[in-house]
């Protein structure tokens, strides 16, 4: 199923942008918000021994995207970006008065395939809504030690390909000469878990305790998006 998916992302991309009507490229950045809503936010894990709790921080998205436009209303979106989920680990021993922390980062690639509508606000600024799904990719594991030693983070990838659903509204200001400015936000909810954290704790000399929990990788971001002025095909502009 994962590889006829691809397949159809492969070809719809090359259908769409092999057409000649008006197309535009652009560049976007997205930090990534924490934010507790849609399950993106802290997690507490515990036993007898240990407290842990895992802190989503500010991250990071930025890529290329090429805008098909289908009508007035209506356009396909695809592109690629580099997505950088950020974490903050802290660990409170609850048998003894010992404490550590770490922090890592959770890199993957994604491939967006995305149906936008507009709504026209007025002459040069447009509402619109996007919906579809992403391609992820992520090429390894990681881990970090704690800054007292105490700590041990392996937060290991579910699967080096996963999808996502992507969601997304913002406003966009057009100028036929320096092109389109766009503000808005996005939402990302994975298929399935993007890892799985395994902590050790050194809770008294060599004995450790360990707990293990899986990411589900969802965040939402704010999108900055700049786009390159629209180039129409040749007949349209001879009329």
């Amino acid at each position: 199923m994962k590889f006829n998916f691809t397949i159809i992302l492969i070809l719809t991309f090359s259908l769409c942008f092999s057409q000649k009507k008006g197309t535009t490229f652009g560049f976007q950045v997205k930090p990534i918000i924490p934010v507790n809503y849609f399950n993106a936010g802290p997690q507490t894990l515990s036993d007898s021994l240990v407290e842990i709790n895992i802190l989503p921080k500010l991250g990071f998205s930025f890529g290329a995207i090429v805008r098909q436009r289908l009508s007035k209303s209506i356009a396909i979106e695809v592109g690629i970006s580099s997505v950088r989920r950020n974490y903050e680990v802290t660990a409170k021993g609850l048998s003894a008065a010992t404490s550590d922390q770490t922090e890592f980062g959770f890199v993957g690639y994604q491939v967006p395939l995305q149906a936008l509508f507009y709504i026209q606000l007025s002459e040069k600024v447009f509402m619109n809504t996007t919906a579809g799904v992403g391609l992820d990719m992520y090429p390894s594991s990681v881990e970090t030690i704690g800054e007292n030693v105490l700590l041990n983070n392996l937060t290991l990838r579910q699967f080096w390909i996963n999808y996502s659903l992507l969601a997304n509204i913002g406003f966009e200001y057009r100028t036929e000469e320096k092109g389109t400015f766009y503000i808005g936000g996005s939402f990302n909810r994975p298929f399935k878990p993007i890892a799985e954290s395994n902590f050790s704790y050194n809770y008294e000399g060599n004995k450790k305790t360990r707990i293990n929990t899986l990411l589900n990788g969802n965040y939402i971001t704010l999108d900055l998006r700049f786009f390159f002025p629209e180039k129409e095909d040749e007949a349209k502009k001879k009329k």
